[in-house]
């Protein structure tokens, strides 16, 4: 009766000892959530430090062109119009010209009219480079760069007011690359942290 007993509860206690074993798998399973988490946390994180990486690298490419022959003026948002090539809006800027007899050798173009020789330190009206739907898009001060292109000074490119700092130098170009060098360098490390950290916390875990 014993024996038989005993033989009646063996599937008993098996189907108990699967049961727990399928729990702990289960519970491996969720607590491996974790390490993915900080993996995936840090790959996304890298991800978005590779991408400024990037913009930075490409502001300096496109900004290489124009240093040391460049000036930087600050408008004052004054109105709105139609921009040249498409159905949205360009803002209009109220700013100063430079003290500088160089921005007088050739002509300047507002964007607005004729091209005509400036004065140093005239107060000018320009197109900004933006373009927009409405008032809400533009800033109410910005930053024009001014460049010297086919013979004609004109605004190559409009920013929020800083943008520019003093105006566009060699030394403004290296300090982007280097800012674009060191974003890279931290995607890496935090991607590569990521994947580290996550990999130490499974094999503690497991």
């Amino acid at each position: 009766m014993t024996e038989e007993t005993t033989d009646r509860q063996d599937p008993f206690f098996a189907f108990d000892d699967e049961q727990d074993g399928n729990d702990d798998g289960r519970a491996r399973r969720s607590i491996a959530w974790k390490p993915t988490a900080v993996g995936l946390l840090g790959l996304l994180l890298g991800l978005v430090l590779a991408v400024s990486a990037a913009l930075a690298w490409d502001d300096s490419r496109r900004l290489a062109g124009y240093a040391d022959r460049s000036w930087v003026v600050t408008g004052q948002y004054q109105d709105l119009t139609n921009d040249l090539r498409t159905k949205t809006w360009n803002p209009i800027y109220r700013g100063v010209l430079p003290a500088d007899e160089a921005v007088t050798e050739q002509p300047f173009d507002s964007g607005l009219a004729d091209p005509r020789v400036p004065e140093a330190g005239e107060e000018i009206v320009f197109r900004g480079t933006q373009t927009g739907s409405g008032e809400d898009d533009f800033h109410q001060e910005a930053d024009a760069l001014l460049a010297v292109e086919d013979g004609t000074l004109q605004v190559v490119e409009t920013a929020e007011a800083g943008e520019f700092g003093d105006g566009i130098t060699a030394g403004t170009i290296a300090w982007q690359r280097t800012q674009a060098a060191l974003l890279l360098l931290a995607g890496l490390g935090a991607a590569g942290g990521g994947i580290w950290l996550a990999r130490r916390l499974y094999r503690r875990q497991h």
